[in-house]
């Protein structure tokens, strides 16, 4: 944890915990010292190292002896050849040329198929889930209240926002409750439920059913959505998650929240 702090790999809770830790343990601070320290000499000794006159010498005489070659001399008018011949391998133009061929024929085809399978995310809803998602990962913490308890949750957004959504402890499935928040959507406070999966976030937003979305995944600035109504109420799952799991998680909140019977 220490190392991924000093390269800057944590996640924002993870740092803020790690800075505490620090200013608490004596032993721990100096660790930090030494290693920062001996980073800091392998990248000076590193820069310091100046490349020997001779390997300079001997690049330059190579690049003279290869401009000084002559020039291909051009084939031969074709003779026929027995009927067994070794191919001949492309030149590396060919290769080049098949390659750009591929790049951009086949950018457009597989952009194509990905939107086949994910709608993209353009109602007004759905950008303000995504922009409020990004901005609690922007934040120290990416929640108002800390809490893996859902009975403290839920009773927070009471007299915060017009609703108090169910908050499902999903931690045995991997995907922990971690906390709420008040986000804003279509000018309204609405509650936002925060889920992990290892070092992934998840915002589950709900607010009063809407029209005109259709429920499913979606995907905006490198991160998916799903989307799905329950009663009078629409449900936004955002986090950078891959699908599969993404697409878990809803399905293990909808059982969790469906009504008994």
């Amino acid at each position: 944890m220490l190392g991924a702090y000093l390269d800057g790999e944590l996640s924002p809770g993870e740092t803020l915990e790690m800075e505490r830790r620090l200013e608490a343990e004596p032993e721990l601070r100096r660790l930090r010292d030494e290693l920062s320290g001996l980073s800091g000499s392998i990248r000076d000794l590193v820069a310091e190292t100046p490349v020997p006159d001779h390997l300079s010498d001997s690049v330059r005489r190579q690049f003279a002896e290869v401009r000084a070659l002559p020039q291909a001399q051009p084939r031969p008018p074709w003779k026929p050849q027995p009927a067994v011949q070794r191919r001949e391998r492309p030149s590396w133009q060919a290769i080049a040329a098949a390659l750009l061929i591929g790049l951009f024929a086949g950018g457009p085809l597989g952009y194509g198929l990905s939107h086949l399978t994910e709608r993209p995310a353009t109602g007004p809803i759905e950008d303000a889930i995504f922009a409020n998602h990004l901005r609690g990962l922007a934040a120290p913490e990416p929640f108002d209240i800390a809490s893996s308890d859902r009975h403290t949750v839920k009773p927070w957004f009471n007299g915060r926002t017009a609703i108090a959504p169910d908050a499902p402890d999903l931690a045995a499935q991997g995907f922990p409750l971690v906390g709420g928040r008040v986000d804003i959507v279509a000018g309204k406070p609405v509650p936002t439920l925060v889920y992990r999966r290892r070092q992934h976030v998840i915002s589950v937003t709900v607010v009063s059913k809407s029209e005109g979305v259709p429920p499913g995944p979606a995907r905006h600035e490198g991160s998916r959505i799903e989307r799905w109504t329950a009663g009078d109420l629409d449900y936004f799952a955002a986090s950078d998650l891959n699908a599969k799991e993404l697409g878990e998680f809803a399905a293990l909140f909808r059982s969790a929240t469906a009504p008994a019977g």
